[in-house]
């Protein structure tokens, strides 16, 4: 076996010289081979259409779109629903489309090859190419519009249904958000009613009523006392006259000055109704108002009156005995006066003890309610807490489940995002499949390689020595002389024919033997 390391260029010329035949003749052999396989595949014609993705016609600043997703996502949603065995097994009957294999393969894989001949390719965000390879020119123009055709439409299709699931989703949560809020509503009505008065809104009004029933208290409280004071000063009139009278009647006839205590006893009644009219009006109003002071000053007159008939009375009797009357009748009156007057104490006591009670019964009432503002206050917190979330989550469905109806309507009226066919589906004029010349070089590269490849293998297993270099190198001595080859191929033998003798001369190259027999 020969060494080629030690090779040099005039080496690899000679032998490429000596074995060209072995190089040519496999290289036209496969390049024939794949001349006729070339010649007889079928055409394959390609139609493209390219479909722009139009953005809405409506701002997204004035209805959002609830129909999300990138392009791409999107198209591969719509891509999986449309090379479906069912799309692709109606376009295939519809067409009459892979008729020869169709008799010898099943429809999974007619529908398989199908696919492999639909290519969707995305050129940028806003479009992307459609195209469907077919043997028939018309045939690939047809499929390919219709595809174009089912992805304008599953478009349509998918979107419409996102934003109506969206709609009909945000009108479920919207209705029980709904209904929590009314339930809220009505708890906390009824929680007002029945804490009605102790609301921590009516605290104010509950303190201010309190310290009024507080002035009310100690105006009765003061009114009695002063009452239960005319009382006494009543009973210790009622003691003196007594005791005048007593005198009276013990003593010689009567004397004129034992009658000015009539006038005296009489003057007190209208002294003490205006001092009622007085107390009355203090409940009202204050001390400097108009009406309060005009009383006030009539009662200083009236008891200023009083003092002096009591005065004069008391002077009368004490310097001259009284005379009697024969006439009772001045007696009687006066005496019956002051159990009148004495009478409209005794109930306007009671009543004022009356009107206390009264009075503080409500003060009770209303000091219960303040007392009870605290814990109604924060079972309100929690109630108002609860409603005021609802109610703000309540509002925020509504907001958006008006802008999705916004959207859905959008989309019904195909103002949205769109599909459009830019270019439409072309009708190809030269085939895109087989590239015939590419093939016929490939195939002649090949046939090349492997004459090359099976000439290296010979000449690595020729043990022949062609050169001095060679003879050197295998007997490690120095070449004196060389002498060139002298002799010529013998000619061909009569009657053989110039392509025998050629492969007569291939096969012993070869170092075979072989035999060909001449026709007679």
């Amino acid at each position: 076996m020969r060494n080629i390391q030690n090779l040099q260029l005039e080496d690899y010329i000679d032998i490429l010289k000596r074995r060209l035949v072995w190089v040519l003749v496999p290289g036209v052999l496969v390049w024939l081979v794949t001349f006729f396989y070339v010649r007889r595949l079928p055409n394959v014609y390609v139609s493209e259409t390219v479909i722009l993705v139009e953005p809405p016609k409506v701002p997204s600043e004035y209805v959002k779109s609830t129909a999300v997703g990138t392009v791409q996502s999107r198209l591969s949603t719509i891509s999986q629903q449309i090379m479906s065995r069912t799309r692709l097994e109606k376009i295939i009957l519809d067409h009459s489309l892979y008729v020869e294999r169709r008799k010898t393969a099943p429809m999974e894989e007619v529908v398989e090859g199908m696919r492999r001949d639909i290519e969707l390719l995305v050129n940028k965000s806003d479009a992307f190419t459609l195209s469907y390879r077919a043997q028939d020119q018309a045939l690939a123009q047809k499929v390919a519009s219709q595809i174009a055709s089912l992805y304008i439409e599953e478009n349509l299709k998918a979107r419409s249904e996102q934003t109506e699931g969206v709609t009909q989703f945000l009108d479920t949560q919207l209705k029980q958000t709904e209904g929590k809020l009314k339930e809220l509503e009505d708890r906390m009505s009824n929680f007002k009613i029945h804490n009605l008065g102790a609301l921590p809104e009516q605290q104010s009004a509950n303190l201010s009523t309190l310290s009024r029933l507080q002035m009310q208290l100690q105006a009765a409280i003061d009114s009695v006392n002063r009452l239960e004071e005319k009382k006494i000063y009543l009973q210790r009139m009622n003691s003196e006259f007594a005791a005048l009278t007593k005198f009276r009647v013990a003593s010689t006839p009567s004397q004129p000055s034992s009658v000015a205590e009539v006038p005296a006893v009489s003057g007190y009644g209208d002294l003490e109704r205006k001092k009622t009219e007085r107390d009355a009006l203090h409940r009202r109003y204050t001390s400097q108002h108009p009406d309060v002071r005009k009383l006030e000053a009539e009662i200083a007159i009236l008891e200023k009156r009083f003092s002096e008939s009591k005065d004069a009375v008391s002077r009368g009797a004490a310097s001259s005995p009284p005379e009697p009357e024969g006439d009772d009748s001045d007696y009687v009156l006066a005496k019956a006066e002051m159990q009148s007057q004495f009478d409209v104490l005794e109930k306007q006591i009671q009543q004022g003890r009356q009107e206390q009670e009264k009075i503080k019964k409500e003060m009770l009432l209303y000091q219960s309610r303040v007392d009870l503002v605290p814990r109604i206050e924060q079972m309100q917190k929690e109630i108002s807490r609860d409603y005021d979330t609802t109610r703000q989550h309540y509002q925020s469905l509504l907001g958006k489940r008006n802008d999705a109806a916004m959207a859905t309507n959008l989309e019904q009226r195909q103002k949205g995002e769109q599909f459009r066919i830019l270019d439409p589906a072309s009708l190809p004029e030269k085939p895109a499949e087989p590239n015939r010349l590419r093939l016929n070089l490939m195939g002649l590269a090949i046939g090349l390689a492997f004459g090359a490849a099976l000439s290296l293998i010979l000449e690595l297993k020729d043990s022949s020595v062609r050169s001095e270099s060679e003879l050197a190198l295998l007997t490690k001595l120095p070449v004196l002389i060389s002498v060139p080859f002298i002799g010529e191929p013998a000619p061909p033998e009569p009657g053989t024919r110039s392509s025998e003798h050629f492969l007569k001369t291939f096969w012993k190259r070869l170092g075979l033997s072989h035999s060909l027999s001449t026709p007679d």
